[in-house]
């Protein structure tokens, strides 16, 4: 009785023991596989939709690069001007229309074949299509008042006339074709007027091309894309399981507002499992192409991308049933042959649990059984040695665990500061990328208008000088002028349009000193050692933060006062160091404002700048200000990482942090804090003017 209770303990106990971890385990490489070939689906889906995006982009931008570029030719504003004449004088029809046309077209036509569109159409300022390479219908009409003023043609001629821009239409159905189309209309300039549209008809295959590229999409994947027309979704290309899909299928809106193509369409994008138009079940990711105003989205079916869950499921359950059988076999054979030496040898350990060392237990057989009979009267025998020992080690591993929390904190600690130091270098970083981006996008029309000034005042004199001499041999002129003279104000007018142009000349001028400022700030990666000069990188700073200097409803206009003094150009990392100015000055304004603010400061607030090259080849800046100055207890821990004493959400207690690491380590300078109560704060910059790179671990 009693060894079969010990059979059914010890096959129970082996069952546990054994399956326990196989599920466990089973389960959890399941769950890991599952979870990796599900975001393994999503990255795939994700990075073909970014990817088709970027490319369908990149082509429309492609697109009107060439509109552009084609525009600016000569021989096309001639052409324009000549087709319009003609088909204005004598009609499509006339002899001179078709002479005209045989002189141009084979050049027009060439376009077709070098950019790969499929039609190229001029349209007249009065909206007359003058000229086609395919010679559709719509040839000869009047994009105001013919058939074609609803087309997306129409739309698109009249929006790049008037907002004198290149255009891209929304895909719209072509009448004559009988196909999805788009265009691209951009203005033809003489003389900075606009004296006709160039249309470029989108060739479908190239954009169909990129659209139905299946790569990475297996056997059911497949790229729609939509437009919003009206209250419907429309699809606009063919798709892979419906070459008839374009201006065929559509998704109403009311129906539909939380579905992916809507939302695509919509400037949404995003990722998820959705129920597709053919009833799948699929997993997709949908973007917004802002050029074509369209919603694009990247799909596989379910039962395709997890395909292999499923036979992994199934190999599963085979091998924990085969195992199953096979523990439960062994745990009946094992067991029984481990029951009766299990008995005898529990009967001594409770002799042993009794306090009785000296008990020994009966060896049976020679087998593994035999062996742990005869290593528990082994054990019996050197057990309390034993227990003197663990307790011992007990101890030396509790000091041990205890140092180790200590070091895994202090590393913790370094790590939190190193994250979040890395953190704010990357946004300086990013600031200096966007601050260059906007400098160069804003330098070129400044430079457009501030150098069309000169001529544009030496024109104007001109003028002037004409209506001097006008009026000098012409004292009384015919009434309609002299009514005309007084209506306008003539007189005001060759007054003020001097003053006028003066004050545009000095606003551009005042545009390129702030860009200028821009783009010198902006030198926040330069990774290498730059000679420079340093009052450069303050002016851009004080120019960034000029807005903050300002007077406003709580205090008055920060003053800056400035004693530069006779630098040369310093090696340094020009980058970094701006970020110091930056971070110096900022501190000095908040101090400034704080003091304002407290009613206990009465001084005009300034901030003094001043630098110098001492004997000892060394620079010196100096920033200070007026203000109320920082406690001493403070002063102390300044350069700490995180400490500050501002209020929460308005400071990190990095920027002093980072400013110290960058002149004392970077640098091989100081950098000093001087302040006493009342009397200011003032930091002290000093490193050496021929910087060598011997260190490289920069911010």
């Amino acid at each position: 009785m009693k060894n079969s209770k010990i059979v059914n303990k010890l096959i129970l106990w082996f069952l546990i023991i054994a399956l326990l971890p196989l599920t466990t385990i089973t389960c959890l490489n399941y769950y890991i596989a599952s979870s990796s070939q599900k975001k393994e689906a999503e990255n795939n889906l994700i990075a073909v939709a970014d990817n088709k995006a970027q490319r369908l982009e990149n082509y429309i931008n492609e697109r009107k690069n060439n509109a552009t570029a084609i525009t600016q030719i000569p021989n096309i504003i001639d052409a324009v001007q000549r087709y319009q004449q003609v088909f204005e004088q004598f009609g499509l029809n006339s002899t001179a229309y078709k002479q005209l046309d045989e002189q141009y077209r084979n050049f027009l036509s060439n376009y077709l074949e070098i950019f790969g569109y499929s039609d190229i159409i001029l349209i007249s300022q009065a909206g007359d299509a003058i000229f086609s390479v395919k010679r559709h219908q719509e040839l000869g009409t009047n994009f105001y008042t013919g058939r074609y003023k609803n087309y997306e043609l129409a739309k698109v001629f009249d929006r790049a006339k008037t907002l004198m821009q290149v255009e891209i239409s929304n895909f719209g159905y072509h009448l004559d074709t009988k196909e999805p189309v788009a265009f691209i209309a951009a203005p033809i300039f003489r003389n900075n007027i606009v004296i006709g549209v160039l249309v470029l008809k989108l060739n479908n295959h190239e954009f169909n091309k990129v659209v139905n590229n299946y790569i990475g999409l297996g056997k059911t994947g497949e790229t729609i894309v939509v437009s919003r027309i009206d209250r419907n979704i429309v699809f606009t290309s063919p798709i892979r399981h419906d070459a008839n899909a374009a201006f065929n299928r559509t998704i109403k809106i009311k129906q539909q507002t939380s579905h992916p193509l809507y939302q695509a369409s919509q400037g949404i994008k995003g990722f998820g499992i959705s129920i597709d138009y053919r009833g799948q079940e699929t997993i997709a990711a949908w973007r917004y192409l802002p050029s074509l105003n369209s919603g694009l989205l990247v799909k596989i079916d379910t039962l395709e991308a997890f395909a292999s869950l499923k036979t992994l499921r199934n190999i599963i359950i085979i091998l924990v049933t085969v195992t199953l059988i096979l523990v439960i076999f062994a745990a009946i054979v094992v067991a029984k042959s481990i029951s009766k030496p299990v008995t005898e040898l529990t009967k001594v350990v409770k002799e042993l649990a009794k306090g009785n060392f000296y008990r020994q237990a009966q060896v049976i057989t020679n087998d593994e059984i035999g062996q742990l009979a005869e290593s528990f009267n082994y054990m019996s025998e050197n057990l309390e040695k034993s227990f003197a020992t663990i307790k011992l080690r007990e101890v030396e591993l509790a000091d041990t665990n205890d140092k180790l929390a200590e070091i895994l904190a202090e590393v913790e600690h370094k790590a939190q500061q190193l994250a979040t130091q890395l953190i704010q270098s990357e946004k300086m970083s990013s600031l200096g990328q966007l601050v260059a981006g906007v400098a160069h996008e804003i330098n070129n029309p400044v430079s457009f208008i501030y150098g069309n000034i000169a001529p544009a005042k030496e024109y104007i004199e001109d003028l002037l000088k004409l209506i001097q001499v006008y009026q000098q041999y012409y004292p009384h002129p015919v009434p309609e002028i002299q009514e005309i003279t007084e209506d306008i104000g003539l007189d005001f007018v060759v007054a003020d349009l001097p003053k006028l142009l003066s004050s545009i000349e000095i606003g551009s001028q005042r545009i390129k000193e702030i860009v200028l400022s821009l783009r010198n700030f902006s030198r926040l990666d330069e990774s290498e050692i730059t000679s420079v000069n340093i009052h450069d990188g303050l002016d851009s700073t004080l120019m960034i933060l000029k807005n903050r200097l300002k007077t406003n409803s709580e205090r008055p206009e920060i003053a800056v006062i400035k004693e530069y003094g006779n630098l040369p150009l310093i090696g340094c990392y020009v980058g970094q160091l701006n970020q110091v100015f930056m971070n110096i000055l900022v501190n000095a304004i908040d101090a400034l404002e704080e003091a304002i603010s407290s009613d206990k400061f009465t001084r005009e607030p300034k901030i003094f700048i001043s630098t110098e090259l001492t004997k000892d080849n060394q620079v010196c800046i100096s920033i200070s200000d007026n203000g109320i100055g920082i406690p001493e207890h403070f002063q102390k821990k300044l350069f700490d990482p995180f400490f500050t004493t501002k209020p929460v959400g308005k400071g990190t207690g990095l920027g002093l942090s980072i400013s110290y690491k960058i002149i004392t380590e970077i640098h091989h300078g100081t950098l000093q804090c001087i302040s006493a109560h009342n009397q200011g704060t003032k930091f002290l910059i000093l490193f050496p003017s021929t910087l060598k790179e011997l260190n490289s671990d920069k911010i």
